[in-house]
């Protein structure tokens, strides 16, 4: 059975070009809605696996895209939600799962990612586009780059791979993430062991067995 999906975005452009690339993945799209309430309607008729809805939309009955969210998890929460935005503020991602949501696409990323997300959260899984999660990541390692503070396992294994001669470039290519992210965590990783020289990385990986 292919995976149901409605979408809901209130620019024509999004829904059709996104409605477009989920049916060109062979996902079934059974509902194009324009506003909140014309979703939430949607929802109570048509039977889906996945719901993709914009943050904000137009609502006679909640101008706040939290009380959207809320508002499907409570009445639909054998549905998997999925957020797509352009809001990139770490504290609202972070509410967003909170409340519930299982995906979160960035509206700049390309639409063909829209199936890539629907499958994951169908299966159980978490998604975010990759430009959002290094967002969090990085707010993450910003409240926990303390000096004495223990090393996350992503920040041990950086080090680990790091010392062992492989280059960030390789590192990024391996763990599917970005040169940037990798240097933040390997940053981040030598700021809580106080050390300010590469060598000394040496030292903490003989330590704990990583070399």
């Amino acid at each position: 059975m292919p995976l149901k999906v409605i979408l809901a975005d209130d620019h024509p452009l999004v829904l059709v070009g996104g409605a477009l690339a989920l049916r060109n993945a062979h996902i079934d799209v059974v509902g194009e809605a324009k506003a909140a309430d014309e979703l939430l309607a949607m929802l109570g008729e048509r039977p889906c696996d996945v719901v993709i809805t914009d943050f904000l939309m137009p609502s006679d009955r909640q101008d706040d895209g939290f009380a959207l969210i809320e508002t499907i998890v409570k009445e639909h929460p054998q549905l998997a939600l999925v957020v797509l935005t352009m809001i990139n503020r770490p504290a609202a991602l972070q509410s967003m799962l909170n409340r519930g949501v299982r995906g979160i696409v960035d509206k700049r990323a390309p639409m063909d990612e829209l199936a890539t997300a629907a499958r994951a959260v169908a299966d159980g899984e978490t998604y975010l586009s990759e430009t959002l999660l290094d967002i969090l990541n990085e707010a993450d390692d910003a409240s926990e780059a303390m000096p004495g503070a223990p090393l996350s396992p992503r920040e041990t294994e950086v080090i680990r791979m790091f010392v062992n001669g492989m280059s960030l470039q390789q590192i990024a290519d391996r763990e599917g993430k970005s040169v940037k992210t990798i240097s933040r965590q390997k940053r981040d990783a030598m700021r809580k062991l106080g050390v300010d020289h590469d060598s000394l990385l040496g030292e903490y990986a003989r330590d704990h067995g990583l070399v």
